[in-house]
């Protein structure tokens, strides 16, 4: 039986907790976040034990981790526990700057513990499948590729820090790497150049962007995302694959299960395929722990899709084209 402990105790600890919580092989032992309500929630929920602190989690007997913590605090926790031999899942974005991500892939060539970055999308059953689909041929060879992944503002976090862009990164690195590991995933090709257009708050969080990603095969993804839609809005994610003989197009529309009329006059449109994707996504992790296998989502894929992240954000400041080997040669400078 692999022994899971959970830092963090949010929004996304939750999901992972229960991906743990259903699989045979694992059991969650320890939670801990600073806040002890939340903590002593989870726990008791799944039949776990709070502890105090990161520091006790990571002395203790647990094999696996799973790091649910802001975007800032990825690195330290991350390289703490690798380097305690621990395994770890870390959420996406692997880390808020290049400088951690970069010690964090490091980390991960050292070990002892491997690291594996929490890209669901790659495991969502309708992801996945259309992946397969452009793997074997069946839409020829890939040219355009777009996602549009859209939300109203994400409301849950501690502290509202998602609202501030030095700690989030805004949409383009929070919910957009969603998209741009997604589709370098699928084109298995090497991004070259990021071009982003947006808007801003009055308080300067861009909450709407679109990004332009050229790939060195020819391939072109444009990216859509927003924390500007109303409350109520919820997740909606549209998808279109082109290829030389064929397209593939699906939406989160088209592959709920169910809708929802509320009394505001709203429709909420639900599903159980962003539950499948953190099960399937907790599974590939385990089955390389037990197995001793390399991570489903390397350390080096998560750094990538950060580069392309923050290349958005850049060229969204400099209203120019950014070229991912500038990004990635100041990131070592």
């Amino acid at each position: 039986m692999v022994k899971v402990g959970i830092i963090g105790a949010g929004y996304i600890a939750a999901s992972h907790a229960d991906a743990y919580d259903t699989h045979p092989d694992a059991e969650l032992v320890y939670v801990t976040d600073p806040r002890p309500e939340k903590s002593e929630a989870l726990a008791r929920r799944y039949g776990a034990t709070v502890v105090e602190h990161s520091d006790e989690l990571l002395a203790s007997d647990v094999d696996v981790v799973s790091v649910c913590t802001p975007s800032p605090t990825h690195a330290a926790l991350t390289i703490a526990a690798v380097a305690a031999g621990k395994h770890v899942l870390c959420e996406k974005p692997l880390a808020r700057s290049l400088a951690d991500a970069e010690r964090m892939v490091e980390a991960a060539r050292r070990g002892p513990g491997m690291l594996m970055v929490g890209h669901v999308s790659r495991f969502e059953p309708d992801h996945r499948a259309a992946r397969d689909a452009v793997m074997s041929g069946r839409i020829g060879a890939l040219r355009m590729m777009s996602q549009s992944i859209t939300s109203g503002f994400p409301t849950w976090s501690q502290d509202g820090w998602f609202a501030d862009p030095e700690r989030s990164g805004g949409p383009l690195v929070d919910l957009a790497i969603h998209s741009f590991d997604y589709l370098t995933w699928v084109c298995d090709a090497v991004p070259e150049q990021v071009h982003a257009v947006g808007s801003s708050r009055p308080d300067g969080l861009t909450d709407y962007a679109v990004a332009t990603v050229r790939y060195d095969n020819g391939a072109l993804a444009v990216v859509e995302t927003s924390w500007a839609h109303p409350p109520g809005h919820g997740l909606v994610v549209t998808t279109e694959l082109a290829g030389t003989e064929g397209r593939l197009a699906w939406d989160s529309a088209g592959t709920s299960v169910g809708a929802m009329n509320t009394s505001s006059g709203a429709t909420r449109h639900f599903s159980q395929l962003g539950s499948r994707g953190f099960h399937r996504q907790i599974a590939a992790f385990l089955e390389a722990v037990m197995t001793g296998g390399p991570p489903p989502v390397s350390a080096q894929e998560g750094l990538l899709a950060l580069q392309i992240s923050l290349a958005a954000v850049e060229s969204l400041r400099t209203r120019s084209v950014v070229r991912l080997s500038d990004i990635a040669a100041r990131a070592d400078s």
